[in-house]
């Protein structure tokens, strides 16, 4: 086994111990779609054009839970481990800081896309959301999203001082985010200067990359939303290692 492998192994041990940790990682995705879905059904609605309510939102809520995990959950527990000294504790270690920051990294991305698949299972299979795309493509598009949203996560907590700051900037930054990504609210019923300035919005372009792929467009009908999310990627994954800080 090697010294990565090991990490990875130890990193998700430690994940599915803590209960906070385990909800949001894992439980959070599901159960949102279960309350969703119990709460407004997926009857046709003529607002969403004669689809349900999960048609149509399922997986805009699926990006929502992203950028909620990756710049609130995961910077809060990045920098309790800082203050805790839990991470000094590995850099004392023969290992290479590369090969604890891969090994973060991987866990948190598969636990992340395993909780949207399940999200998206929850959907389709008990509410009977109806996927008109490809499911492979709307995966990978996730896949992309939660490794923007992640880089983005550990930039946070490379910079935030304390476990409070950064769920307090975590929740500043991604409540505004969600309101402009068109998941909650839809961009139709905004005013055109909100509307236009959402755009702007990683968040907004991962919305409108997944609901394109879920109702069956191609890649290369939304080049833009995957221009942004690269972009985004690179940037924060930048800022992050530069700035990223073990005590």
């Amino acid at each position: 086994m090697t010294a990565t492998t090991k990490l990875v192994s130890i990193q998700t041990k430690r994940s599915v111990r803590e209960p906070v940790g385990v909800f949001f990682m894992i439980a959070f995705a599901p159960l949102f779609a279960i309350a969703m879905g119990l709460i407004f059904g997926n009857d046709p609605q003529p607002e969403f054009d004669g689809r349900g309510y999960l048609d149509a939102n399922l997986v805009s809520f699926a990006a929502i839970i992203i950028a909620i995990v990756s710049m609130i959950v995961i910077p809060v527990d990045i920098v309790t481990q800082r203050e805790t000294g839990a991470l000094r504790r590995f850099r004392a270690t023969p290992l290479q800081p590369a090969a604890y920051i891969a090994s973060d990294v991987v866990v948190r991305f598969v636990l992340s896309l395993l909780s949207v698949a399940a999200m998206l299972a929850v959907g389709t299979l008990i509410f009977g959301a109806n996927l008109e795309g490809n499911i492979v493509n709307v995966l990978l598009a996730a896949a992309l999203g939660i490794l923007a949203f992640l880089a983005v996560g550990y930039a946070l907590s490379a910079i935030m001082p304390t476990a409070g700051v950064a769920q307090l900037a975590g929740n500043v930054l991604v409540f505004p985010l969600i309101f402009l990504s068109g998941g909650p609210v839809p961009l139709a019923v905004l005013p055109d200067g909100v509307r236009d300035f959402a755009q702007y919005s990683p968040l907004t372009q991962l919305v409108e990359l997944l609901q394109a792929l879920w109702s069956g467009e191609a890649w290369h009908e939304n080049w833009v939303p995957i221009v942004v999310l690269v972009a985004l990627l690179g940037v924060a994954t930048a800022v992050a290692a530069r700035l990223f800080r073990w005590e």
